[in-house]
């Protein structure tokens, strides 16, 4: 007897299928995809496409498709209820492409280091040449002095080496030694159409783009379910933002408040007080109460914290609105500064492999504990009794 039955599930069914299988109760997954996740999936860039190229099939398909067709089929006293198969939440896609779509081509060039090594060898070449010169000429000369006296042997010796050490400066101020090979030059392609198609397999797309708190409703369901045995998650190692046309790192901790070069002592102290303040805003009332119902941005002027630490603290830590309001602006700061230090520098973490995976080990869970899973199958209606309405 099939107790639960799900069709087109995303992250919330999945975690209501892996519930209602873990306590005993059989569950059937219908879905006319081949992935899990529904919206919430993760795919490949050339999956992305084949993804896109399906929705657009299907909104064609299911324009032609009537009701009244399966009206026909049914017996007396039986009525049909009609399921979209058409996921009304994504509609008109369109794709743009702002890259080139020829692949670029590459100029073959000679690296400098190869360059640098035939110098080498050339000068190799002439230096040995005019050793061996020297050699044979001083030795010649030693042989001819031996027929003579032997007291003027020595003076002569020493009156050869001397001239066979000018020569030897003289063939070097001629081929000058080759410094050392200079690095090849790295030469910066740009990213085209054919370069993503052919690395598509490096990096995931999600449709959903969220990262999760590491202190929360989710990751505390990921620990106490043991879902998070399924999958394999990643601490955000830095937050950036976009000021004045530059992208600065944000400080979260204390040793990053600190250690920034982006505030000046006096914002480093004024920031660090009112982060304080947020830890336990709720002690003191009497410091927000009168601004709780006015915008976040006002209570920050009030505070007398800089332009430049209202853009961190609204858009980089909150992460709000200019229009949020004050005591919801001042919880979203409290939470983020409690879920620093929990697994590393920022309070984020994020799936090793894309969002997509949460919902899959949910429904991994749900397979485990007897549900079944049935993909590329889609239902277009259920029959319903009219007397019981079952």
């Amino acid at each position: 007897m099939l107790s639960v039955w799900l069709h087109f599930p995303g992250l919330t069914e999945s975690v209501i299928a892996a519930a209602c299988s873990r306590v005993g109760q059989s569950v059937l997954h219908l879905d006319r995809r081949t992935y899990y996740a529904g919206n919430w999936a993760s795919f490949t860039f050339n999956g992305l496409l084949s993804w896109i190229e399906d929705y657009k099939n299907q909104e064609e398909v299911n324009s032609t498709e009537s009701e009244q067709v399966w009206r026909s089929l049914m017996e007396e006293g039986e009525d049909v209820l009609p399921l979209s198969s058409v996921d009304s939440s994504i509609s008109n896609i369109e794709v743009y492409c702002y890259a080139s779509e020829e692949e670029e081509k590459e100029e073959e060039t000679q690296p400098s280091a190869t360059r640098s090594e035939a110098v080498s060898e050339e000068t190799n070449e002439a230096s040995t040449e005019a050793q061996d010169t020297a050699i044979t000429d001083g030795s010649t000369q030693t042989i001819q002095t031996q027929s003579g006296e032997d007291e003027m042997s020595e003076p002569i010796q020493e009156q050869h080496d001397i001239s066979d050490a000018s020569q030897s400066q003289e063939e070097k101020e001629q081929h000058p030694i080759s410094s050392p090979a200079d690095p090849p030059v790295e030469v910066k392609k740009k990213i085209t159409y054919q370069t993503l198609l052919k690395e598509g397999r490096r990096f995931n797309i999600d449709l959903v783009s969220k990262l999760m708190y590491s202190r929360g409703a989710l990751v505390d369901l990921l620990i106490k379910s043991n879902v998070s045995r399924y999958a394999e998650f990643k601490n955000i190692g830095r937050i950036l933002t976009c000021r004045n046309e530059k992208v600065e790192p944000v400080p979260c901790s204390r040793a990053d408040v600190f250690a920034s070069k982006q505030l000046t002592v006096v914002e480093k102290r004024m920031l660090m007080k009112f982060l304080t303040f947020c830890l336990d805003f709720e002690q003191h009332p009497e410091e927000y109460q009168d601004h709780s119902e006015k915008p976040f941005r006002d209570f920050l002027k009030i505070k007398k914290l800089t332009e430049n630490l209202q853009d961190f603290v609204l858009h980089s830590i909150a992460i709000v609105t200019q229009k949020t309001l004050t005591e919801v602006g001042l919880k979203a700061t409290q939470h983020f500064l409690r879920c620093l230090g929990r697994y590393g520098n920022t309070p984020f973490l994020f799936p090793l492999y894309g969002l997509g995976e949460i919902p899959q080990c949910f429904c991994r869970m749900c397979a485990v504990f007897g549900g079944i899973y049935c993909l590329r199958h889609s239902v277009q209606c259920l029959v319903v009794d009219k007397a019981s309405d079952k």
